[in-house]
């Protein structure tokens, strides 16, 4: 099994509902802050995307809620690659969300694919972060097919 990338937040006022819970939208951003995280740690940070010519696209995300989280709690997120297109273009990686007791809070699944942003289409990604998300490979890893 390859290196989890795990990432923590402290949740804050502004992230919680009136219930007092960690608000659900808080779970995507806290995910995807965590994806970035993990490809500005391998050196794919947003400028040399950019200067690629490449962005990540969403092309759908799932939420399973677990456990509550609540406010001054510290979340730690971890980043595992479960899926890659034979040519890289799309991935699918899990996100769980653990409480500061280890418990599970919420498990997010994104799909998302690399896109040219001169060309305006889903395209392979240059080597280097396709070797970023593969060194993040889960045990369950699959390859995924290319349109969703």
């Amino acid at each position: 099994m390859s290196k989890v990338f795990r990432k923590s937040f402290e949740v804050r006022w502004d992230g919680v509902d009136l219930n007092g819970h960690l608000r659900n939208t808080r779970y995507l951003e806290y995910a995807s802050t965590a994806r970035l995280s993990q490809l500005a740690e391998a050196g794919w940070d947003v400028r040399a995307l950019q200067k690629e010519g490449f962005a990540v696209v969403m092309l759908g995300e799932e939420i399973t809620y677990r456990r509550e989280v609540f406010f001054g709690e510290r979340v730690s997120v971890s980043c595992e690659v479960v899926g890659l297109s034979d040519d890289g273009s799309r991935w699918r990686i899990r996100h769980s969300l653990s409480r500061e007791d280890g418990e599970v809070a919420a498990v997010v699944s994104s799909l998302g694919a690399w896109i040219d942003i001169r060309a305006r289409k889903i395209t392979a990604p240059p080597s280097g972060i396709r070797a970023a998300l593969e060194a993040h490979r889960s045990d369950g890893f699959e390859v995924i097919g290319g349109r969703p």
